[in-house]
């Protein structure tokens, strides 16, 4: 409920007999007390004026119980009451609480002009205020902190300012002394920019972006890359950033070779026994092992063959695909199985493995390997 004020009061002074008339949007209703009784509590409101010619004035009513106008009085002191505001108790505008859209009470505001007009400023300030936290946030929150590079990074958007947020969505609409009032609470803390909260339309379209850009990349198979790499030069080769993530394959490549069984010097199969279920024997080991060394070289030049590292990775990937396919599986579901999936760590496994599988150490530096090896390309090609 909101306390609504029509029309104007018209006094008379009480000694020189002139008449003032006193606008309804001069009143501003303050609750200033109020007692718990039997159907709940009673509040007490007061609209105060302090006049130049007339003094105080003062304008009163109760609420009780909730929702239901009490006793209202005027007082003038000595002066004399021609005539009176209208005044009294009725809905605020209001909109759905599950409605978290950023312009949903600017809408209902519009909407509803002689309501709004008649909503008190105290009401209004508390308003915009909810508004403004709803979908503001201090940086500290969230937004990366760089001081190098001179203090918060926003790239969620922003920095954002209290008063112009306001006056850009509500100027139109609410009073100059509401959004003031609201902007001087909001800063009352020290804090000046402000970031967007998970609900700004700013963020979430960064998240959806991100998403689309992520889902995008996880459709991109080996092959995709490749084909991307013979049809324009990578960009960011040498950076710090590249060059570190091209250590770190290249020591998972040390490791998966480390563990993995040397493949026959006369290659074919190596052996006339029925192959252990889950290892690499014959033309795979061989191939897994060939491509490795490729990618290896490839790594370790100033500048790689971002192409044929694609290529000898997508063959890697057939041996993935020869395990995956025992486990009625995806290359994918096998590689989040270890932890990873296209370089991004999962909270647990996607699959169950069989022991035989966890038990062969190669399988999981593989799977590790296969992730950084996709990481590293789409940094350079998407």
């Amino acid at each position: 409920m909101l306390i609504y004020t029509r029309g104007s009061a018209v006094i008379e002074h009480g000694e020189t007999s002139e008449v003032f008339e006193i606008e309804e949007d001069e009143l501003d209703w303050e609750p200033i007390g109020g007692d718990e009784r039997g159907m709940g509590p009673e509040t007490t409101y007061q609209a105060l004026i302090d006049h130049d010619e007339l003094g105080e004035l003062r304008w009163t009513m109760s609420e009780y119980p909730v929702g239901a106008e009490g006793p209202k009085t005027t007082d003038v002191g000595k002066h004399k009451l021609l005539e009176d505001f209208e005044f009294g108790l009725e809905h605020e505008p209001e909109y759905e609480e599950e409605d978290n859209s950023y312009g949903a009470l600017r809408d209902v505001l519009k909407a509803n002009p002689i309501l709004t007009g008649r909503t008190n400023k105290s009401r209004m300030v508390e308003m915009l205020v909810e508004w403004f936290r709803q979908y503001y946030e201090d940086p500290a929150n969230e937004t990366p902190y760089n001081g190098r590079e001179g203090g918060y990074l926003y790239v969620y958007g922003g920095p954002y300012s209290a008063e112009e947020e306001l006056r850009e969505n509500f100027e139109d609409i609410v009073q100059e002394e509401a959004i003031m009032e609201a902007v001087a609470i909001i800063q009352e803390d020290g804090t000046w920019d402000w970031a967007p909260s998970s609900r700004h339309p700013a963020k979430i379209a960064f998240y959806e972006e991100a998403m689309a850009e992520q889902d995008q990349q996880e459709e991109l198979d080996f092959d995709d890359l490749r084909k991307i790499a013979s049809e324009r030069a990578p960009s960011g080769i040498g950076t710090d950033e590249e060059r570190s993530m091209r250590a770190e394959i290249l020591l998972q490549i040390a490791a998966a070779r480390s563990e993995m069984p040397r493949p026959p010097s006369h290659g074919g199969m190596g052996h006339n026994h029925p192959p252990e279920e889950f290892e690499l024997h014959g033309q795979e080991l061989e191939n897994a092992a060939q491509s490795l060394e490729v990618i290896e070289t490839e790594l370790a030049n100033d500048v790689p063959d971002v192409e044929v590292v694609a290529e000898q990775t997508s063959f890697l990937k057939t041996a993935l695909g020869w395990v995956a396919g025992k486990l009625d599986t995806t290359i994918d579901e096998f590689c989040k199985g270890f932890g990873k999936t296209l370089g991004v760590a999962t909270g647990g496994a996607a699959i169950a493995l069989p022991a035989a599988i966890l038990g062969t150490a190669y399988w999981g530096k593989i799977a590790a390997l296969f992730g950084s090896l996709k990481g590293w390309l789409l940094l350079l090609l998407v």
